[in-house]
């Protein structure tokens, strides 16, 4: 009897680019596409930027390019810089039940290795289907607790080495220790909430970079705990392999318009709606906030001093929505930080976790925003915020995000060209893709 471990490698490697479907084709291009959008919006940032003088540091020069810039580095080097800027301002995609983000881990190893493989692009487009369906499957299943951690990078890297162990056609044992060593070696990352933001965040660069080695280390014939899977009061165990090859977790991944914690997201659009209907400029007084319980873990400070503790505030994104709108997200700049009319409206905001809305997180994240304006209150009810699996944003949004977050590294002629190569993709041409990544 195999393990689930087993079984899950058993499906990546046996798995064909051809057997998959166009739905799940052209949810893994989106993939690519925002997470593309994810990184060019972060590469600009000091997370980004000192994340990238460490990987030097670390792994040192090299040809493999850091996008977005004029860097070149060390093969894992470039790859932990580039999957910094994809979760440097936390506007990459995820999955509700995952809990997490798996675009920004998986997209980058994925398309470096594909790239130094000379894989087509459907290639490219079914490992990253396959690497997304494997992280999202083991993190869905984990059996929650007040005290774990959500951090991505704790379960990414199962997805990593499943996809770039399929593109180099990894023999299935191998590709199963590789996936277990990647799990075992993911960083620790203390519970959200414990301790104040920071430029650690979710772990996922270091987890990448762990899951190659897991690779050369399998396929050196290192073994891992391939049991490890298989343990009830850790995980839903039937639920890793149900309809395993029918249903497609990438599917149900949702996408970020504001770059901010998804546990803020429904506020901002609430807020959004509730600026949006006031009568000409009323003064906000009060801003009462219902979240689900497991958004206490937040920081929420008032007067952030990073972009990482801007991030993770429900009231700063509160009020950054009321006085600046949706653009000041994209991408959120440091100088939103010191904007005392921000500031000011932050510390009006208070925060509830009422019973109502306990029980509802992972599968949704749900907010009630009542606003006082002048004399009256107005109210509105986000269930599901913009990006959800069930309230997406569209193609078009999608490339909008990507020219709006893009605008400091890329002309609008390059995002056009960028757009349509990733276009190209499902006709496994992959070298226009690379050609835009690598101008730069």
């Amino acid at each position: 009897m195999l393990f689930t471990m087993e079984r899950l490698a058993v499906f990546a490697g046996t798995m064909q680019a051809r057997q998959l479907s166009e739905e799940v084709i052209a949810k893994a291009e989106r993939a690519v596409l925002d997470t593309i959008a994810s990184m060019a919006a972060g590469v600009s940032t000091e997370n980004a930027r000192l994340s990238a003088l460490a990987a030097k540091a670390c792994f040192g020069p090299g040809r493999a390019a850091v996008f977005f810039t004029e860097r070149s580095l060390h093969p894992l080097g470039a790859l932990f810089a580039n999957c910094a800027a994809a979760s440097s301002l936390d506007i990459d995609d995820g999955h509700c039940r995952a809990a997490g983000h798996p675009g920004a881990a998986i997209v980058p190893a994925a398309l470096a290795e594909a790239a130094r493989l000379r894989r087509g692009g459907r290639d490219l487009l079914a490992a990253i289907a396959i690497g997304y369906d494997i992280a999202l499957r083991i993190a869905a299943a984990r059996r929650f607790s007040d005290t774990m951690s959500f951090a991505s990078g704790q379960w990414t890297g199962f997805g990593v080495a499943a996809a770039v162990g399929w593109l180099r056609r990894l023999p299935i044992p191998q590709l199963a220790h590789a996936m277990a060593i990647a799990g075992a070696e993911a960083p620790q990352n203390l519970p959200q909430g414990d301790c104040q933001a920071s430029s650690v965040k979710g772990s996922s660069p270091w987890s990448t970079v762990a899951a190659m080695f897991a690779l050369d280390r399998a396929a050196y014939g290192m073994s891992g705990s391939i049991d490890m899977l298989d343990r009830d009061h850790a995980y839903d165990i039937p639920a890793i392999i149900e309809d395993l090859g029918e249903r497609w977790l990438i599917a149900e991944t949702y996408l970020k318009p504001y770059a901010s914690c998804r546990y803020t997201h429904p506020v901002i659009d609430a807020v959004l709606k509730l600026v949006a209907d006031r009568s000409g400029d009323e003064p906000i007084s009060r801003i009462q906030i219902d979240l689900f319980p497991e958004a206490r873990k937040l920081p929420n400070e008032t007067a952030p001093k990073s972009l990482e503790g801007a991030q993770f505030s429900v009231p700063f994104a509160a009020a950054l929505a009321a006085v600046r709108g949706a653009e000041a997200f994209r991408p959120l700049r440091p100088e939103a930080l010191t904007d005392q009319t921000v500031i000011g409206l932050a510390e009006k905001v208070e925060i509830r976790y009422p019973d109502d809305l306990s029980g509802r997180f992972p599968n949704s994240t749900p907010a009630r925003v009542t606003m006082t304006l002048g004399q009256h209150q107005a109210m509105v009810d986000v269930p599901l915020p913009l990006g959800d699996a069930d309230n997406p944003m569209d193609q078009s949004a999608v490339e909008t995000k990507l020219r709006d977050l893009a605008r400091d590294v890329m002309s609008p002629g390059e995002c056009d060209s960028l757009i349509q190569a990733v276009s190209m993709l499902k006709q496994d041409k992959l070298a226009p893709l690379l050609e835009c990544l690598n101008a730069h």
